[in-house]
């Protein structure tokens, strides 16, 4: 016996232990609230059973009256702590069924009743410590392990629906074993008159029946009784004490164990959460990374539009290329383009869709009310089918499909309506508020794009007409005056021959020819300027080959042409053309004033305070000249005109009698912060 009240003690020892070191651990589980409870049960049963086992070795009787006055205090104890532990089990962990808060008021007239009937147990004449042990028993410690089971039960059906079934199977365990611990230790008693261990003859049993020993002489004084340590002795062949002691173990065992599975799960949850929170943090890297190669896309589409733009390249290849990236970069089933020819007429110029990009070449207009409305309102907009109203029909040109999405940017120059651009989609989200950004920044290269085509026409045209003034000043200072000399010469001619002077007929006729010569050598140049291809068509430096191999045949001059460019030549396409004509300037001005043999002709590039340009130098071996005197002036003074037209310059140097040397020299593009940006020095 006192190796089982040792055991016993040892069991509850353990699980108060096992429960207190739970609650100093930093985790968060069902049952941590109640851990406390749980601790001091554990350890005031052990105390019971340990003090059951010092009574029942008689080696302490000296002690023996101290022990039983602590067992008395420590016995309804455990049953208050049970019960406390019970009611929060049941009440704390899961949310309890509404009809429960009726169950103090129904339970309060059978309690009144047991405990009136309990209070007149203790004027009965047998030791007090038999009573209170009894109805602390019957009255704490049964209903409080018959709660804690419930509550443990119901923990068992919450941990399974959730999928825990490690811990489920311990949750029952565990409230199993506490209905057991109500049945062997809150409704088996000592032997007494009243309740279920009443029996007949009880004055003559009352020495040691707080020990269980008193028990075994019921039947020898022919005693009845139905739930007793005696008839679980004579059932089981077992001590009830035994029974009290497998309950404690298995009480233990359940409810350690599943405290440990609780911190396990916690673990298993906190590596969820952290897979959870990678998974999180790689789904924000991979959705920086999906934003970066989105702007970058953009970018790069906007740095090719301000490219073509620059180069001014033909301005319906840039509206192709605008319409097409609109539609790849916002993943749109189509985009549509129209002009405002005049002020009622909106005319579509061209679309994409699966297709490609489309041209209208036959004259088709845009009547669509939401188009309209944008346009007149300058003011974008997004439509979904839901507030279009049946307005989106007639939006997709080339396509069957009806739009069930689009948003709307007007194109504005100079606060004036000039188009609008739009996107659709036939199926699919609405557009965002950040695809109408993209979308209004792609309408603003649209109308950079009209507006470079207008500034290219009138340049054009410019340069029409200051070509034709060359042309006219050139023929004048040329053509027209050898006309006039001719004219004037044909008259002296007719008198030298009235005259009969033939020698001096010779002199004026040979001058006439040569004349005519200087004439017939200008015209021709003039028609080689005129017809040399230039970079838009051949690019510049073909164009400059071809120039040169004319020329040199032309006039006999020796044309040696050096071309050192180490990379793509990086000039706008106005700077391409000056160049080309300061080159014919410099070459007429040698065929006509130079007397010179030889020529050289090196393009290279050059690099000055950080800026690249190309640079191209024109060295004759004629007679030279002072500028100040010479009739070279006015053509240099052109030159000069037409680098500073695109932030280049001219040095020219001479010395007469030893050739003359011209440099010219034009800035590149240069790559600035993704855009192409000419460089003025």
């Amino acid at each position: 016996m006192i190796i089982i009240y040792f055991f016993s003690g040892l069991a509850f020892g353990g699980l108060g232990l096992a429960a207190y070191l739970q609650l100093r651990r930093e985790a968060d589980y069902p049952l941590k609230k109640e851990l406390p409870w749980l601790a001091a049960f554990g350890f005031a049963c052990a105390s019971v059973s340990w003090i059951d086992m010092f009574l029942a070795s008689g080696s302490m009787q000296e002690y023996e009256q101290f022990f039983t006055l602590i067992r008395m205090v420590l016995q309804p104890l455990t049953g208050l702590l049970l019960l406390k532990f019970g009611w929060g089990i049941l009440r704390n962990l899961t949310p309890l069924p509404a009809w429960t808060i009726f169950i103090p008021g129904i339970l309060i007239v059978p309690i009144a009743y047991v405990l009136t009937y309990a209070s007149t147990t203790f004027i009965t004449p047998s030791p007090i410590a038999i009573p209170i042990d009894i109805w602390s028993r019957y009255l704490l410690y049964l209903p409080g392990s018959i709660i804690a089971g419930i509550g443990f039960i119901r923990q068992w059906k919450v941990q399974k629906n959730l999928g825990f079934q490690d811990v489920s199977k311990l949750m029952l365990g565990a409230g199993m074993a506490f209905l057991f611990e109500a049945f062997v230790v809150g409704l088996v008693v000592p032997a007494a008159p009243y309740g279920p261990a009443s029996y007949y003859n009880y004055d003559r049993v009352v020495n040691n029946a707080f020990a269980g020993e008193a028990t075994n002489q019921i039947e020898a004084f022919g005693l009845t009784a139905w739930l007793d340590y005696e008839r679980v002795l004579a059932a089981t062949g077992m001590p009830i004490q035994f029974w009290r002691m497998l309950s404690a173990f298995a009480v233990t065992f359940f409810v350690v164990r599943g405290l440990d599975v609780f911190d396990a799960i916690q673990k298993r949850q906190l590596k969820i959460l952290q897979e959870e929170r990678d998974q999180a943090n790689r789904a924000a890297f991979d959705a920086q990374i999906s934003a970066r190669q989105t702007a970058e896309s953009w970018t790069d589409a906007l740095v090719q539009i301000s490219r073509q733009i620059t180069q001014l390249d033909n301005v319906d290849s840039i509206l192709s290329y605008i319409v097409d990236s609109a539609k790849t970069l916002l993943h749109s089933d189509f985009v549509g383009l129209a002009i405002l020819e005049d002020p009622s007429n909106l005319i579509l110029k061209c679309y994409a869709y699966d297709r490609g990009v489309q041209f209208v070449e036959t004259q088709t207009k845009v009547d669509n009310p939401l188009i309209l409305q944008a346009m007149q309102a300058a003011r974008s907009m997004r439509i979904g089918a839901d507030n279009a109203s049946g307005v989106l029909d007639n939006i997709c040109f080339g396509l069957t499909k009806s739009a069930n999405t689009v948003a709307i940017v007007p194109l504005d120059l100079d606060n004036r309506p000039i188009g609008v651009i739009w996107i659709a989609n036939c199926s699919g989200e609405a557009f965002s508020e950040t695809d109408l950004v993209w979308l209004e920044c792609l309408a603003d290269q649209v109308v950079i794009t009209i507006q470079h085509g207008l500034m290219t026409s009138r340049l054009q045209t410019l340069s029409v007409v200051e070509e034709r003034a060359r042309i006219a000043r050139e023929m004048h200072d040329g053509l027209a005056q050898v006309l006039g000399y001719l004219n004037l010469q044909v008259q002296t001619l007719d008198v030298l021959q009235k005259q009969g002077r033939r020698q001096a007929f010779r002199d004026e006729l040979n001058q006439m020819r040569q004349a005519i010569k200087t004439a017939h050598a200008d015209v021709r140049e003039n028609i080689l300027s005129l017809r040399t291809t230039l970079a838009s068509q051949k690019g510049m430096v073909p164009a400059i080959q071809e120039y040169l191999q004319e020329f040199g045949i032309q006039t006999r001059v020796d044309i040696e042409f050096s071309n050192e460019l180490h990379q793509d030549v990086n000039l706008s396409s106005i700077a391409e053309v000056q160049l080309v004509c300061i080159l014919q300037e410099a070459l007429t001005n040698i065929r006509k004033h130079a007397q010179a043999k030889k020529v050289e002709v090196n393009l290279k590039n050059l690099e000055l305070d950080g800026i690249d340009y190309v640079c191209v130098e024109i060295v004759d071996d004629g007679i030279g000249f002072q500028e100040k005197d010479s009739e070279r002036s006015f053509g240099l003074q052109t030159m000069r005109e037409r680098a500073a037209g695109v932030a280049g310059n001219i040095e020219v140097h001479s010395i007469p009698g030893h050739g003359t040397q011209v440099v010219c020299r034009l800035p590149c593009l240069k790559e600035k912060k993704g855009e192409r940006s000419l460089v003025i020095s």
